[in-house]
């Protein structure tokens, strides 16, 4: 039997006991409570056949977010986070922030991160009480237990007099730092501590590629993988050309000295959301396997490996000769490349892996029921330079979600009600298994897939929130 120990806090009383009973801690931020302690974490599962678990949360509680921890998922409220076992769904932990717990506070007012070693969660939110600082809280993501609570400041050219300063962005952090602009470059500050750890400002003739015009990066061309920050950089005097070749850099996210330069092979593209100003992005696809990308260079399509900054192949589709020119790379590393070609109409889509060193072809697998295959909800350009949210790879397959059962005469229709496992050796005669879903056909909305420990997460957003998330093995 587990051990069941809760702390909670904002009261100053103090009691312990063991099971059945349970611990009372003060925290002068929110609402802090370990439910479980000791979870083991489990094996993401290499094939899916089932719902194993489903969680809701409570009638007073928005869900909004979810991440991927330790033992399981992160989920993000509008006042906080919880972290579930990804095995069965038990709630592990919580952190619930005292001053988003009324309706009227909660707009936009709260951040939550993970770190890319998901070591840490941090958060961030406004205080009613002021606008002079921004109150942060680190958590260790598989235990719960409070690393700090602080407020933070940020620096004054941030800060517009009388309005409350930007929360922080934590969508990219490393392992211990958040990144801030900072005049033509970036800033990593400490998640501990809020203090600047190091700073990257480009030499006078380059610039860096991120939109300048928008706070926290939204456009921002970065990745973090381990302990790598990886971004585009031009230096030149022909910048507003239609295409034009760049740098690409990778920093150690630990102190911000340069580790690797990939010398002006990278094509540049226009940024989606600032194509008036002139702003250039670099074409960048993280990998399941956080170790690589691939991004767009003068010679295709290249996986590159982001320790060390090594190029394994100029262009990963050279691998699938019989595959069209707008097929996309679905998972790539220095093992296997998974090609998806993508079919409408009668077609089936057909997923091909290959050996990454030799390019021999292991498995060839296809959508089943060719009535309904060409609902795989794939974007129009499948080398786009984020990652898919329904489909992913497994050890032993592919899991997407796709449209099967409200669809079967409505090509408009663009929602999901299946999870569809393919396995990647049908030669062993491994069936193709379908899950059907919960899903709402007013709101046209799809279901997102995240590979977790213990099993992988499957949920829908209905106007914002997540009504409920399923664990599938």
């Amino acid at each position: 039997m587990n051990k069941r120990i809760i702390f909670v806090g904002s009261t100053a009383t103090l009691a312990l006991a063991t099971v059945g009973a349970f611990l009372l801690w003060p925290t002068p931020f929110g609402d802090h409570r370990i439910i479980v302690q000791d979870v083991e974490p489990a094996e993401t599962p290499g094939t899916i056949q089932e719902v194993s678990w489903t969680w809701e949360p409570d009638e007073e509680t928005t869900a909004q977010s979810v991440f991927i921890g330790p033992a399981g998922p992160i989920v993000m409220y509008e006042d906080g986070v919880s972290a579930l076992d990804g095995s069965d769904g038990t709630e592990i932990w919580s952190y619930r922030v005292n001053d988003l717990r009324t309706p009227s506070s909660r707009s936009d007012s709260i951040r939550v991160g993970v770190t890319s070693d998901r070591e840490y969660t941090v958060l961030a939110w406004h205080p009613r009480e002021t606008v002079e600082y921004v109150n942060m809280a680190v958590l260790e993501s598989g235990s719960g237990e409070l690393i700090d609570e602080y407020r933070f400041s940020p620096a004054e050219e941030e800060a517009d007099d009388g309005a409350r300063p930007p929360l922080p962005s934590l969508e990219r952090l490393s392992t211990d730092t958040w990144l801030e602009p900072d005049g033509d470059g970036f800033a990593a500050l400490s998640i501990f501590t809020g203090e600047k750890k190091w700073e990257y400002i480009p030499n006078q003739e380059c610039r860096i590629l991120h939109n300048y015009s928008h706070k926290n990066f939204e456009d921002f061309s970065v990745l973090i993988g381990d302990n790598t920050l990886i971004f585009g950089r031009y230096c030149g005097e022909d910048f507003n050309s239609d295409s034009f070749q760049g740098d690409l850099i990778g920093l150690d996210a630990k102190n911000g000295t340069e580790k690797w330069t990939i010398n002006n092979i990278i094509s540049l593209a226009k940024s989606e959301i600032d194509i008036d100003h002139g702003v250039r992005k670099t074409d960048m696809k993280p990998m399941w396997d956080p170790g690589y990308i691939t991004v767009s260079t003068t010679k295709g399509n290249s996986l590159v490996e982001i320790d060390g900054g090594n190029i394994i192949l100029d262009d990963t589709r050279d691998l699938f000769p019989d595959s069209p020119r707008d097929s996309g790379i679905l998972d790539a590393n220095e093992e296997r490349v998974i090609d998806v070609t993508r079919h409408l109409g009668d077609q089936p889509s057909i997923f091909t892996t290959a050996d990454t060193r030799s390019g021999d072809i292991e498995s060839t697998a296809t959508l089943p029921s060719t009535d309904f295959n060409h609902y795989l909800l794939l974007p129009e350009d499948l080398n786009i330079s984020f990652s898919w949210p329904n489909i992913i790879p497994l050890s032993g397959g592919v899991l997407t979600t796709t449209c099967k059962n409200e669809c079967e005469n409505n090509a408009e229709t663009d929602y999901t009600d299946t999870v569809t496992f393919i396995p990647s050796t049908p030669e062993k005669e491994e069936v193709t298994v379908e899950i059907p879903l919960p899903s709402d056909t007013s709101s046209k909305s799809t279901h997102t897939l995240l590979a977790s420990p213990g099993s992988v997460i499957t949920y829908m957003k209905n106007e914002g929130s997540i009504p409920e998330i399923f664990g599938l093995k």
